[in-house]
This record gives structure tokens, sequence and C-alpha cells, in this order.
């Protein structure tokens, strides 16, 4: 396992999955997501941009390390699938969660927040695979 690859990687998702996130959950599916979730209203507070920050950088990470150690995704078309799917099931499983235990999801929120966050680790995906792919010997 390369460990600077690992941590190149991790940065460029993090990228992916800041910026992507940003423009997803706060302009793209901001309404849809409102209305699939209407009481997420009440339980949310001003943004912590630290906690957001860490929680970026442990998915992409996380994504980064089955990438290099286990699944020897190294394309971006690859990493862009295998992200996706990642994140899909990561989402609705938790989110399964929340809806189980509290009246802040419905099922079409859980399922909704499951394709934006598809897209997002997507992204993030994509840019770990081709990172892990640049240049390697």
């Amino acid at each position: 396992m390369n460990s600077t690859k690992l941590l190149l990687g991790t940065l460029a998702g993090f990228i992916g999955y800041f910026m992507g996130g940003f423009v997803m959950y706060t302009i793209v599916f901001k309404d849809a997501l409102a209305s699939a979730m209407p009481n997420m209203a009440a339980a949310q507070a001003e943004p912590k941009m630290e906690v957001l920050v860490f929680g970026n950088l442990v998915a992409s990470f996380l994504i980064a390390w089955i990438f290099e150690r286990w699944a020897n995704i190294r394309t971006l078309g690859t990493g862009a699938i295998y992200g996706g799917l990642i994140g899909f099931l990561i989402a609705v499983s938790y989110d399964s969660m929340i809806h189980g235990t509290s009246n802040l999801m419905s099922w079409g929120g859980v399922f909704l927040d499951g394709i934006v966050y598809a897209i997002v680790s997507a992204i993030a995906g994509a840019l770990i695979g081709f990172t892990l792919g640049y240049k390697r010997k």
C-alpha cells in the first residue's frame, strides 16, 4: 500500500466531498431535501465547519483506503462507480437508522439523501481513483 498515494487520494476526495456536498446539499437538492425531510429543519443549527471538514476527511479516507488497500481502484470511472455505490449504501443504512429512531426523516428522505450522497461520493470517488492511479508505476 502506497501511503503517499493514500494521503493524496484522501485530499483529492476531501475536495470532492466538500465542494460536491456544498453544491448538491445547499443548491441543487436543497428544496427537494427540505420537502422530503420537513422535521429536519427544526433539528438543524448553524453548520460547524470544523465538524464538516472532519466528517468529509473521514469519509474521503474511508473510500481512499478501500480503493488503495483492497479494491485496487485506479481510474476516474471506476472510482466514480464504486464511490457512488459505497456512498449510497452508507447513506441509506445510516438514514434508515435515523428514520427508525426519530421523526426527522421519511422513507422518501432516506432514499433521496442516499441518491444525493451517492452523487457526492461518486465525485469524490472519481477524484480518489484518478489520484491513486496518476503516474503509478
